[in-house]
């Protein structure tokens, strides 16, 4: 079962910015990244790398993300290995 926290994560979006087109993070619901590149998502907490999992069946598990780092997950409040101490990620998806 998904972490409650890994049910959303942040996508590079491009914006209109009086007329220049900038590259911002966006926070978005798993289902909506679905298909994204994988440098174009990230973990909301600790901006880390992260891999989205869809729904398989009906009956399982909703769209989620889980990080690609072990540390992520371990140093991480979204993190399924969460150890009490949260740090963003040592490489962080910029």
């Amino acid at each position: 079962m998904p972490h409650d926290l890994m049910l959303r994560c942040e996508q590079r979006r491009q914006f209109m910015v009086s007329g220049e087109a900038q590259w911002r993070w966006m926070e978005v619901a798993v289902a909506d990244a679905v298909g994204a590149a994988p440098g174009s998502i990230r973990c909301v907490h600790c901006h880390g790398a992260v891999r989205i999992h869809e729904r398989q069946v009906e009956h399982g598990p909703q769209d989620h993300v889980e990080h690609r780092a072990r540390q992520d997950a371990e140093f991480c409040k979204g993190g399924i290995d969460f150890g009490g101490e949260h740090r963003l990620s040592p490489r962080p998806i910029q």
